[in-house]
């Protein structure tokens, strides 16, 4: 609630920055938010939109906040940051276009004010940092020189991308430095592996799993039955000895070689199916709290931390995309157990053969926190 309060009252405070000096020409039927209380109101509501209502009175309240005054379109915009995601799509729709009916009325210093304040919430700076481009593309450029440490995952994108652009006549040795901070710096994976491209063009090798952060040392075992689907909620031992550690002793070592960090169960035990496998992992992690676990897998699987259960998701084959599920879960700083249950089904197409998983912990913007022995 405290944290509420204070992003309310540092949008407030932008709001006298915004002047509303020239409102906007509007119909009657947009019927336009008296007062700034009104119009936050209207906003925190349209944010919520979910579910089944109605479409006309979501796009009716759109409308009244595209209708406002500029001085009010900061404060409202606080609602963005928590909205649901068919509420960012109505109140960006209303944003968006009181920010164009403002015209100079909404200032570039309002705007920027918002950008520059890390500790407000990414999605609500991201969506400023398009405006104030929009409005003064030679301000919001200059920002990005200091966003490649950012906690807003596009707004570091775009500040990686700059530095890289910049560079691209430049020599070799320039070229060469501005990469390695760049992908110290950058969180996307098709970024990260871009520039781990170039630099390997250019006689660098880069590890990609470990730039990643993906557990690449496990421990797994036998497999289990899981004919018609029925080992998915069965208990087998790994998890009968949970929240205890399971015994491992005759379980195959495993160091993944893949660039994602793939351990594939296939080459690990045989090529089966009707089948599931427990992997094992110790990872240490720098401090105690909570981080993201995130994997990806064509197939069934349940996630363990410490013997605790994070995640579990029975659908096969549906994808294999990069931290295609993502959980939190409570970490002690130094070793922590990650157990993995992956199941494979039975079906015989050649897109469902492969079984496998890959899995990395993470802060909320992907930079890996866990790391394991070489």
């Amino acid at each position: 609630m405290r944290q509420a309060n204070a992003l309310a009252t540092f949008l407030f405070g932008l709001a006298i920055v915004a002047s509303a000096s020239h409102p906007a020409t509007v119909s009657a039927a947009e019927e336009p938010p008296q007062t700034m209380a009104e119009a936050v109101a209207i906003a925190t509501d349209l944010a919520k939109a979910a579910g089944p209502r109605g479409q006309t009175a979501l796009a009716q309240q759109a409308d009244r906040i595209a209708a406002m005054p500029a001085a009010w379109i900061v404060p409202c915009l606080a609602a963005y940051a928590d909205a649901t995601p068919a509420g960012a799509n109505w109140l960006r729709s209303g944003l968006e276009r009181a920010v164009d009916r403002a015209g100079d009325s909404l200032s570039a210093e309002a705007i920027a004010a918002v950008v520059v304040e890390r500790k407000q919430p990414a999605r609500m700076r991201t969506l400023a940092f398009g405006w104030l481009r929009e409005r003064d593309p030679s301000r919001a450029d200059g920002l990005l020189d200091g966003m490649l440490d950012d906690p807003a995952i596009d707004l570091r994108r775009e500040a990686v991308e700059k530095q890289l652009t910049a560079v691209v006549n430049a020599e070799d040795g320039v070229q060469q430095a501005t990469h390695r901070k760049c992908l110290a710096a950058a969180r996307d994976v098709d970024q990260i592996e871009r520039i781990a491209a170039w630099l390997s063009e250019h006689g660098e090798k880069v590890n990609v799993a470990r730039v990643l952060g993906f557990v690449r040392n496990w421990r797994v075992s036998e497999a289990y039955d899981n004919a018609k689907g029925g080992g998915f909620a069965r208990v087998f031992p790994p998890e009968a000895a949970l929240p205890g550690r399971p015994e491992t002793g005759q379980w195959k070592a495993v160091a993944s070689a893949d660039k994602h960090g793939a351990i594939d169960l296939n080459a690990v035990i045989a090529t089966k199916k009707g089948v599931l496998a427990y992997a094992i992992a110790d990872i240490v992690m720098p401090r105690s709290g909570q981080a993201e676990v995130r994997i990806g897998s064509p197939c069934a699987v349940t996630v363990w931390v410490n013997g605790r259960p994070v995640m579990t998701h029975e659908i096969y084959h549906a994808s294999e995309a990069i931290d295609q599920y993502v959980a939190p879960a409570e970490f002690r700083e130094g070793v922590n157990t990650v157990l993995v249950k992956c199941c494979q089904n039975e079906q015989t197409e050649p897109w469902a053969a492969d079984w496998k998983f890959q899995l990395r912990v993470c802060d909320p913007i992907g930079s890996p926190l866990a790391t394991q022995p070489e």
